[in-house]
């Protein structure tokens, strides 16, 4: 998409006099392009363009709380309880299933019953107090969750439908108690927690872009040179460049013309393509967040260290436009040819073929280069 080069500053907010000049104007606009995964492909103009792109805010998962589920008798006193058991969540969410008159179900004495749940943080659920505190001081647990209760006939089959409630721990001492009436045909019921709705607007965006129809080969230096925060700053944005197999090569962070802007020269491979990537300075990694503040919990995707959420919740915090000044690397000042200047520096990344990946086929050319081969 090509618009006059006045867009620039419109969508970039102010740029740095005597980059821009009359080169054509290209958006970054498709969503999502978070990932590696979902790349957003530009089509780059011949020579010298302005790219601008905006880095969003999103609804990033909160806090996902270390749970305890307790059943109380009408004397308040524990008749069941559990930890992880609920088949939502991340694993540290409490489920009971199959709770029925035998344990669970209260008789009110007036003809009807009811299932009194109590829903806490991991640490208060084993010291037999059910108060919110570990000990003397509070369970920690922060973030939203979900409870889920299904009343079930004789034949286990489902009562109307679901019910749910919905709470959250907001200062990390709460503890609370929820009453539901049990059907009159109910036999039985299943109660599970999802410790994973939360969610909380964060700048956690990423923009993975391939610049395609680039001269293959070609060198090109990006430079930022505009862009506004939404706190009316420069926007602090990290750029990043890729190999296809979207392996990081080089960043940059800080050397752009002003404090907070950031340039990077990258290397075209065979086909004409270039992979970057912009995002939040402090996020050298390039998953939205500051680095460090993510954890993978085998297969169940990115989780959060329960107690101590706040530190693993921080995305990079840079949400506002930026403005990428794309050039055509000229001839070097000392002379050098412009082509060779490019392949010393693909070549200083392994890369000798030069098809944007460094392999075993670049393996194969140099040893071919001294007469020799890879199988020896």
């Amino acid at each position: 998409m090509l618009l006059a080069a006045s867009a620039s500053i419109a969508v970039g907010a102010v740029a740095v006099a005597g980059f821009t000049g009359g080169a054509p104007v290209v958006i970054a606009d498709h969503e999502p392009n978070d990932t590696s995964d979902s790349l957003e492909n530009i089509s780059a103009p011949a020579g010298d363009f302005v790219l601008v792109g905006k880095l969003e805010k999103r609804y990033a998962p909160d806090c996902e709380p270390d749970t305890f589920m307790v059943l109380f008798d009408k004397l308040n006193r524990f008749v069941a309880s559990d930890d992880n058991g609920s088949n939502k969540g991340n694993g540290w969410a409490s489920g009971l299933f199959g709770v029925s008159d035998a344990a669970g179900f209260i008789d009110n004495g007036d003809g009807t019953r009811s299932l009194r749940v109590g829903v806490t943080g991991r640490a208060d659920g084993f010291d037999a107090n059910f108060n919110g505190l570990n000990q003397n001081g509070p369970h920690g647990q922060l973030g939203a969750f979900t409870l889920y209760v299904t009343f079930r006939d004789a034949s286990g089959a489902p009562i109307d439908e679901t019910l749910e409630y919905t709470d959250e721990f907001a200062i990390g001492a709460e503890a609370f108690y929820i009453n539901f009436i049990v059907p009159a045909s109910a036999a039985s019921a299943d109660i599970c927690i999802d410790n994973t709705v939360g969610k909380v607007l964060n700048c956690t965006d990423v923009d993975y872009l391939c610049l395609k129809d680039l001269v293959p080969l070609c060198e090109y230096c990006i430079t930022q040179i505009g862009g506004i925060d939404c706190e009316c700053r420069p926007t602090d944005a990290l750029l990043g460049w890729f190999d296809k197999n979207m392996n990081l090569i080089a960043l940059d962070d800080e050397s752009g013309p002003v404090p907070g802007y950031a340039r990077l020269c990258v290397v075209a491979d065979i086909d004409g393509r270039a992979r970057i990537a912009v995002t939040g300075s402090g996020d050298e990694d390039f998953d939205g967040y500051l680095d460090g503040q993510l954890l993978n919990a085998g297969g169940q995707g990115v989780v959060r260290a329960p107690a101590e959420c706040p530190d693993y919740l921080r995305g990079h915090g840079v949400c506002g436009c930026y403005t990428l000044d794309v050039r055509v690397n000229h001839p070097h000042n000392d002379g050098t040819d412009p082509d060779e200047a490019q392949l010393l520096n693909a070549m200083t990344h392994g890369d000798i073929n030069m098809d944007g990946v460094t392999n075993t086929a670049d393996l194969g050319i140099l040893l071919g280069a001294f007469g020799w081969s890879s199988s020896r």
